[in-house]
């Protein structure tokens, strides 16, 4: 089984990142090899931090050369009305807000302990109390007609992290990789936090604070595993039909 730290991935890792002037962890999910012998297809997928400060010339690479048609948005709305859609939001492609951390009477923990065990609770919340948004999310994303679509939150991180987690599960992508996925977040750590800073609720940011822990996501894979079946039967758990679902694995591999 193919790893990320093999030549192979490594030769695809150089056309996973998409260098855009008003983003800086805009990546492509396509490139990695699933357990079946299939592949994940380049250009139909990406994951991002806020595009809310895209260059023109940014939008146009997006929905021009890379034929964007969908935007999934994870932030809360107050994120979204702080910060901003930016001019992707004038560029008329289709537009979903699915705010995982904003559930009525329920709040994710955003304090207490260290960076590791706080994030660790963060997304194990995420997925026993946000399984309808996320599953909403995946919905859209399965959509043939949908895609190429982008999926983001603030940092491209957290909310980003467990869905991308979970979408290339369920396409078969080996753990390993999905976990290898997670962490190229803290290849551009430094120009997530220059950017966190400018943004309103996120200026006292610290580098320690923003980085992608790795015990974090691997508890998130694990408590899915455990108490769900995994991540095909945690969607369905969620109301997920199975024709979405198989339709999506016939969409993004090859």
């Amino acid at each position: 089984m193919k790893g990320l730290n093999q030549p192979w991935i490594m030769t695809q890792q150089m056309e996973r990142r998409i260098a855009l002037d008003g983003a800086v962890n805009f990546r492509d999910q396509g490139g990695y090899p699933t357990t079946d012998g299939r592949t994940v297809k380049w250009r139909r997928l990406f994951r991002s931090d806020s595009p809310s400060t895209l260059t023109n010339s940014d939008v146009q690479t997006l929905t021009g050369t890379l034929g964007l048609t969908t935007v999934v948005d994870l932030r809360s709305s107050n994120e979204v009305l702080d910060d901003g859609r930016g001019l992707l939001a004038l560029s008329g492609i289709a537009y979903h807000n699915y705010p995982f951390n904003e559930l009525r009477g329920s709040t994710p923990p955003t304090s207490g302990g260290d960076v590791e065990n706080r994030l660790l609770m963060n997304y194990q919340w995420v997925l026993h109390n946000a399984g309808t948004l996320l599953a909403q999310a995946f919905n859209t994303l399965a959509q043939d007609v949908n895609q190429p679509a982008l999926f983001h939150c603030s940092a491209g991180k957290d909310r980003t992290g467990v869905l991308g987690a979970t979408i290339l599960s369920v396409l078969g992508v080996s753990r390993e990789d999905v976990v290898a996925d997670y962490l190229l977040t803290n290849e551009v750590i430094d120009g997530i936090l220059a950017r966190l800073r400018k943004m309103a609720g996120f200026q006292n940011s610290t580098r320690e604070g923003i980085m992608a822990p790795q015990p974090a996501i691997e508890k998130f894979l694990d408590v899915m595993q455990s108490e769900f079946g995994g991540s095909e039967a945690y969607l369905l758990h969620h109301g997920v039909p199975q024709k979405n679902i198989d339709g999506f694995r016939e969409s993004m591999l090859e």
